[in-house]
C-alpha cells in the first residue's frame, strides 16, 4: 500500500508493508535518500511488523512545501502521519538524519513512541568526526555559493544545510526521551563513538550497541540489522 498525506504545505509520501494489525514500525531514512533505501531491510522485518517507510519532506516522492527544509518540520510530518493513519504507540527506526528526526519526535511526542532505534544519529554538528564535518562544511558552502549562480542547486543546498546547521539540540534535551532507545553506531562510523555513547547515556532508557561497519551499516548488512532491530523490539 502506498499513498500521500497532507502535512502543512507538503504532500508526504509513504508506503506500508506487512500485516495490517501488526505492531507498527516507522522507518526514517538518511539525508538525500528515500524510504526505498530500506528496500533490503523491509522484507526482513515486515514478516512480523507493520512497516511504514516515509519519504521525508523534500526527499523521494514527498514535496518540499514552503520554506526551507528543517528536521523539526520533518518531525511534525512524522507525527501527522502517525495520527492520520490512526496508529497507536509506534516503534521508530531512524538512520542518520532519520535518527535525528526520531529523536525530535521522541522528545516532543513521547506518548506516541513505544521504542526507538537510533542508527548513526547525532544531536549536534560536533558529534561528527572532524574529517566528515569538514567535508560537509565544504559541501554546504559550495552548494550555497553555487545556488547564487544556479537556482536549480536548491536540492544540494537544502540537504547540506540539514547536515551543517542541524540538529542543534542540547544534550539535556535527550532526557525527555521516555521510550527505551537503542543507539547503534558503527566502529568506523562518521559519528564519534564518544558522541553515540553520550546519547545512550543521556536517554534514561538508552543502551549503546557498537557494530562492525561504517555509517551505512544498516544498508550494507540488512540481515544483521534486522536481527538487531527485532531483538530490541
Amino acid at each position: 500500500m502506498e499513498g500521500y498525506l497532507r502535512s502543512g504545505s507538503a504532500n508526504i509520501y509513504y508506503e506500508i508493508f506487512g500485516e495490517e494489525n501488526s505492531e507498527a514500525v516507522i522507518l526514517l531514512h538518511g539525508n538525500g535518500e528515500s524510504g526505498r533505501s530500506f528496500k533490503n531491510l523491509i522484507p526482513l522485518i515486515s514478516d512480523k511488523y507493520k512497516v511504514i517507510a516515509i519519504d521525508s519532506r523534500g526527499h523521494g516522492k514527498s514535496e518540499f512545501g514552503n520554506g526551507q527544509l528543517s528536521l523539526g518540520t520533518m518531525a511534525v510530518d512524522v507525527v501527522n502521519i502517525i495520527e492520520a493513519l490512526g496508529l497507536d504507540k509506534v516503534n521508530i527506526v531512524g538512520f542518520s538524519d532519520g535518527a535525528n528526526i526520531a529523536m525530535l519526535v521522541s522528545i516532543k511526542n513521547s506518548e506516541l513512541v513505544n521504542k526507538v532505534v537510533l542508527i548513526g544519529g547525532n544531536y549536534n554538528f560536533w558529534g561528527l568526526k572532524p574529517s566528515s564535518a569538514l567535508m560537509i562544511a565544504i559541501g554546504y558552502y559550495c552548494s550555497k555559493w553555487g545556488g547564487i549562480v544556479d537556482s536549480r542547486n536548491r536540492f544540494n543546498k537544502e540537504y547540506f544545510s540539514l547536515m551543517f546547521k542541524e540538529p542543534n539540540l542540547k544534550r539535556d534535551a535527550l532526557k525527555y526521551i521516555k521510550a527505551p532507545a537503542l543507539v547503534i553506531n558503527g566502529d568506523r562510523d562518521m559519528i564519534k563513538l564518544s558522541h553515540a555513547k553520550a546519547i545512550a547515556d543521556t536517554i534514561p532508557k538508552g543502551q549503546l550497541k557498537i557494530v562492525k561497519g561504517d555509517h551505512f551499516w544498516v544498508y550494507r548488512n540488512p540481515q544483521e540489522a534486522a536481527k538487531v532491530i527485532k531483538e530490541f523490539l
